[in-house]
């Protein structure tokens, strides 16, 4: 792809994805946006921080505020001294600087002495939206992390097609970046409109009264210096929207090219054995050019944009100051102000200027803002959605010593289409069952469902109110050490380290019992065999009543095997085993056996697909 002609593809990409910020901020958009910030804002102002939340708020405003009054203040104080200056009066020019003067005005503090409570009011200000930006972060990342681990919202969100929607991929990007953007950013755009709104009700009457009329053609224009605010404010608003509009969009996308191409730098390193054995660096790094030529494309039009829109806001905030200073002279040469009133209208006149026009000048930052508040609201939703998804299956509780049973079980895969239908068999307590069936039947969908973490089936399960274990192929492995490896999920806390050794040494892993507190990528240095001896190390700790092994010997020769199976039935004699196998010589381990032939559905064409209404669950508001 070239590159130089990849603009006009990352915009139609960035048009595509609809309402969100594509088109900049317009009335719809602009009441999206805040639907979306009140979604993310609520909880966090109606929670258990909420004392702390309001009383930062209300300090960091109060503050804020009161700069705008000691900048007003301050205005007064550059009108005495420049006046001063005008008559080469050096002693009212100090005191105007130092201390304070008397004029037809009243008394008026001198700039300094504005300036130092004002200098303290900024610091403590900045310091306090910090104190709040910093609860506000913990209280949202502890929120929303504890929302994608409850009821494998995480898992339920990978396997469904909502995990692809634009700001719902990438989680850890939008828990981790999107999220403490968007609290920084929000605060920052919150008190910046609060504080212009301020500015202009605290300097429109101050320009209206300095200004005085003006008369053009024998008509008296009055305050004309505020009208002369407004319309150039207006303007300014008007164009530089035009310019920018398209921004938002770009920054949306760049993020999510961004997201995606440090997940592809990740998949290497996570797969670096893979890609060896089979010579794929090639091809591996023709993925990742591609992969940032998307963030090369997108960020290279967003710098072109960014430049029209930096030359156009920079040149109407230099241009404004002379705009002001040659209405300003109108009235001056006219003999009808001092110099001081006059640099106090031009000030007044900045001001104001500035509130009106803080739209145009903070556009490249608010469209920024409004990307992040639309990445991070899909993402809420989408774990809303998640959460919400209703499973049908009803799980009946009996004794510990009772019986498995699955009756009318249907199973769907994700987008609605049927796997298996009307599952019914028992599995025995205390006794060794194998599930077979031919690849692809759904025998380990099925284990997902007896582990509760399926969504997407309906049925009667009767299961005994006993502990149970599920071993996938391979098994995961957490960072950290050995021994926190091994007794995964329990905790180091749970084993003594003697036990831990111990079992180490009877499933064949002993020779790595010295390394037991080491940090180490375990999930890479030990191979597929060593990874599933250690879920059977694992299965030796907890004693669960119930275990169900997905191909978990599938890696291991055969003598190993049926080594670990007798090392079970040796150490848990009481454990009910039920496993997945396409192995005969594990098969002829087992004492019962279920087929899902039966109740296997034939897969559908691909053109045909399905909906699941009793798994359909609408967001939440």
């Amino acid at each position: 792809m070239d590159i130089e002609s990849a603009p006009t593809s990352w915009e139609c990409l960035a048009d595509s994805l609809g309402p969100n910020p594509v088109h900049g901020i317009n009335m719809q958009h602009l009441r999206l946006l805040l639907k979306d910030v009140w979604y993310l804002t609520r909880p966090y102002f109606t929670s258990e921080d909420r004392k702390w939340a309001w009383g930062l708020l209300v300090a960091v405003l109060v503050l804020t505020f009161s700069i705008v009054g000691l900048d007003l203040l301050q205005s007064f104080s550059r009108n005495a001294y420049y006046t001063a200056l005008q008559q080469h009066d050096a002693r009212t020019f100090l005191r105007g600087l130092f201390w304070y003067v008397h004029n037809d005005q009243g008394l008026v503090l001198g700039f300094f002495i504005v300036t130092i409570p004002m200098v303290l009011c900024s610091i403590y200000a900045t310091y306090l939206q910090q104190m709040l930006g910093l609860r506000w972060r913990r209280w949202l990342t502890q929120r929303m992390t504890r929302q994608w681990m409850e009821n494998q919202t995480y898992f339920r969100i990978a396997i469904t097609t909502s995990g692809l929607e634009a700001g719902a991929d990438n989680p850890d990007q939008r828990i981790q970046e999107d999220l403490n953007s968007f609290v920084t950013d929000t605060l920052t755009q919150f008190i910046n409109l609060l504080s212009n709104v301020v500015t202009l009700l605290s300097y429109v009457g101050l320009l209206w009264a300095l200004s005085g009329p003006l008369e053009v053609l024998g008509i008296s224009i009055p305050g004309y210096f505020f009208w002369a605010a407004l319309i150039y404010s207006v303007l300014a608003t008007w164009v530089t929207h035009l310019a920018g509009r398209r921004l938002a969009g770009l920054q949306f996308f760049q993020q999510r090219a961004e997201a995606d191409f440090r997940y592809s730098l990740v998949h290497v390193r996570n797969n670096a054995e893979g890609i060896a054995l089979y010579r794929g660096e090639g091809e591996e790094q023709a993925g990742l050019n591609r992969s940032f030529s998307q963030v090369y494309g997108n960020f290279l039009v967003i710098m072109r944009r960014t430049k029209w829109l930096g030359l156009l806001t920079t040149g109407l905030e230099v241009v404004s100051g002379n705009f002001a200073m040659l209405i300003g002279s109108i009235r001056y040469f006219a003999g009808k102000m001092t110099f001081g009133t006059l640099m106090q209208l031009v000030m007044a006149f900045s001001r104001v200027q500035g509130a009106l026009g803080w739209l145009s000048t903070s556009y490249a930052s608010l469209t920024t803002w409004h990307a992040e508040v639309a990445r991070l609201a899909t993402f809420q939703r989408v774990m809303d959605r998640a959460q919400a998804m209703r499973d049908e299956v009803t799980v009946v509780s009996a004794p510990p010593t009772a019986n498995l049973q699955v009756s009318g079980l249907d199973v769907f895969r994700p987008d609605g289409a049927p796997l298996l239908r009307n599952v019914g068999f028992t599995l025995e307590h205390g006794q060794m069952t194998v599930v077979t069936g031919p690849s692809g039947t759904g025998k380990s969908t099925l284990f997902r469902v007896l582990a509760g973490i399926w969504p997407f089936a309906t049925g009667t399960i009767t299961q005994p109110d006993v502990a149970m274990m599920f071993v996938p192929q391979r098994p995961y492995v957490p960072t950290g050490t050995l021994h926190r490896a091994v007794t995964y999920p329990a905790g180091v806390e749970a084993y003594a380290e003697a036990d831990v050794i111990r079992v180490l040494q009877q499933v064949g892993l002993g020779t790595l019992a010295p390394r037991i507190e080491s940090e180490e990528a375990w999930g890479q240095i030990l191979s597929p065999g060593e990874l599933q001896r250690l879920a059977f190390a694992r299965i030796l700790l907890a004693r669960p009543g119930w275990v169900f092994l997905d191909e978990s010997t599938s890696n291991l020769d055969a003598e190993s095997e049926a080594a670990l199976y007798a090392l079970l039935r040796q150490m848990c004699p009481d454990m009910t085993i039920v496993s997945i196998t396409h192995r005969e010589s594990v098969v002829a381990m087992h004492v019962n056996r279920v087929d899902l032939s039966p109740f296997a559905v034939p897969a559908a064409p691909a053109d045909s697909g399905g909906t699941i209404s009793a798994l359909s669950a609408s967001p939440q508001p």
